[in-house]
């Protein structure tokens, strides 16, 4: 699945106010969840009507009223897209390339004039429908003169722009703008489906576009011409989610000459799709739509309307499997908040403004789960609950239980959820155990007794103590159904063969990446040596992001013959096992 747009910022659109809105990053599904009236379709109004970079774009029109923030303090609609440091730098290293950069003296000059322009790991762009790409803030030619002499400003200069002359305000001005165009920033259709949604009779008023509606796409899908004979795949595709919805493999669809319904065959009967309930054909128009529409934004309206938290569940694993769209969606439901990988944003209002917030750590999701009136159903409901520290974790814990156990699914045998907050900083802590955090996080223990946790050890030699805080969770947690696991090395990330983590590190961070620095098994694994040192004059990063050096590191097999890595997912395999039944 794609990630088209990868940051947004707004201000002064519908709730959000004076206070700006920098969200992000996102990914190929982004759930905004927050109570009645808080704005959660904010981001989603804006994408529809006024995402920016667009093909075939018009040119942007002023705001309606229902678009206006109404706050003590006005102003006009501020909005810029993301885009991310690497790719950013990336970009722009394709016109000029690092070697021919070493060889005119301005090696590393690229790297931190964007790290002048980033905010929150994005620089971000501004632009009307098709215009021109603009730095969202006021340029400081002083600030940036600052960093590196008028000759290598120069240089620079005449690299990007192929002009001579000038002076030190026009090299500045012009290599920002070079830079800027040179990053490929545009957008694909966007589709909305609304909360709302018309089935009409025989679901012919399922029209999200306007040209036709999704029952006479189905009917062209099924019977193409000749030379469109690969169209017939999506049908089949949709005929085997139709098949997963009704728990029958056996079933067909079938759209009949005069398009007044979608037929379905099932057990020797041949049915109108409405026949099958409200929450079974809209499960299946949404899925059907996204399958049809390719590579394009769609943002959606409350999914969970009509839908049983199972069809949630089986709607949101087949678009992110089956369908090739970047989704927004806009829910109340705490049964999208676990959907594996998706990027989830808390939205509230405080009396003044939307705000609009990410939910990395799991405490963050408890208190979404408290906004929309839920306590802990998704533990309650699991039968066998796996905690880890963030996303990377649960990333490479995913990856090794499918090594070792590949008929294990998460999301039906077992969910990954996120410890953080007050836990996470006194796990880290020397001496300081923090009774309450660790009790709360302990008495979930009566919720579901099949429950494992993966911590760091935080050694830095073989006979090193660990942390009090990890040493009461395993003495409270171990037996009775649950697992500690601590890691045998420093941390998660000592699981990975060096080599390939480096091979990761050098592929995420390509335009900072210099060589390797330690890696021995107490060693931080994701650190490695700058190409040239940051601000401060350290030579070593420290901050790799985590969550793509884990993707690409589980993009390869599993190695799983690593200090007691087998030993300890084949454990974690088993406990499952056992809460399941098998």
């Amino acid at each position: 699945m794609p990630t088209h747009l990868k940051a947004l910022s707004l201000q002064f659109y519908r709730g959000i106010g004076p206070d700006k809105q920098s969200i992000g990053p996102f990914s190929e599904m982004n759930l905004f969840i927050g109570a009645n009236n808080s704005g959660k379709s904010t981001v989603l109004n804006f994408i529809r009507d006024r995402l920016p970079f667009m093909a075939g774009s018009q040119k942007i029109q002023p705001l309606g009223p229902a678009e206006e923030y109404r706050g003590q303090t006005t102003g006009q609609l501020a909005a810029a897209v993301g885009i991310p440091r690497e790719e950013f730098i990336s970009t722009v290293d394709q016109r000029i390339s690092p070697s021919v950069q070493q060889q005119i003296g301005i090696a590393g000059m690229i790297e931190a004039i964007v790290e002048m322009m980033i905010f929150r790991d994005f620089v971000w762009v501004v632009g009307d429908y098709g215009s021109e790409k603009k730095y969202e803030k006021e340029i400081e030619v002083d600030e940036f003169l600052k960093t590196y002499s008028e000759p290598q400003w120069n240089t620079l200069w005449n690299k990007l722009t192929n002009l001579h002359g000038g002076g030190p305000k026009n090299w500045v001005t012009d290599t920002l703008k070079a830079m800027l165009g040179a990053q490929r920033v545009s957008f694909p259709e966007v589709a909305h489906i609304p909360a709302e949604r018309d089935l009409g009779e025989g679901a012919t008023g399922f029209q999200i576009r306007n040209d036709k509606t999704l029952i006479d796409e189905l009917a062209e899908l099924q019977s193409p011409d000749h030379d469109r004979r690969e169209d017939r795949l999506l049908f089949d595709k949709i005929t085997s989610f139709v098949r997963v919805v009704t728990g029958k493999d056996d079933v067909t669809i079938e759209v009949p000459h005069d398009r007044k319904h979608i037929l379905v065959h099932i057990d020797n009967k041949v049915l109108p799709l409405f026949r099958l309930g409200t929450g079974i054909q809209e499960v299946i128009l949404i899925a059907a739509f996204c399958t049809i529409h390719d590579d394009i934004i769609v943002c959606m309206e409350e999914p969970e309307i009509h839908l049983h938290p199972v069809l949630q569940r089986k709607l949101i694993s087949y678009l992110k499997e089956f369908t090739n769209n970047q989704y927004f969606i806009a829910t109340h439901s705490a049964a999208f908040i676990d959907t594996p990988d998706a990027s989830i944003f808390r939205v509230e209002n405080d009396g003044v403004q939307t705000r609009i917030t990410s939910a990395i750590h799991r405490g963050d999701q408890k208190q979404i789960c408290d906004d929309l009136g839920y306590r802990a159903s998704d533990i309650l409901q699991s039968n066998a609950v796996v905690w880890v520290e963030g996303p990377s974790d649960r990333t490479y814990v995913r990856h090794w239980l499918n090594a070792v156990a590949p008929e294990l699914t998460e999301g039906i045998h077992y969910t990954i959820m996120f410890y953080g907050g007050a836990l996470v900083r006194h796990l880290g802590a020397s001496e300081i155990v923090d009774e309450e955090s660790l009790k709360e996080f302990i008495d979930l223990r009566a919720l579901n007794q099949n429950m494992a946790i993966v911590l760091d050890s935080d050694k830095d030699g073989p006979r090193a103590k660990l942390k009090p805080a990890v040493s009461r969770l395993k003495s409270e947690l171990s037996g009775g159904g649950g697992l500690v696991w601590i890691t045998k090395g420093r941390e998660v990330e000592n699981y990975v063969d060096a080599n390939l983590m480096h091979e990761a590190l050098k592929e995420t961070h390509p335009s900072s990446y210099k060589g390797t620095v330690e890696t021995g098994p107490y060693d931080h694994a994701f650190y490695f040596e700058r190409k040239k040192p940051d601000k401060k004059g350290n030579t070593v990063h420290k901050a790799a992001d985590k969550v793509s050096v884990a993707g690409y590191v589980c993009g390869k097999p599993a190695n799983l013959d690593i200090l007691d890595l087998k030993a300890r997912t084949r454990e974690l395999a088993d406990m499952i096992r056992k809460a399941n039944g098998l």
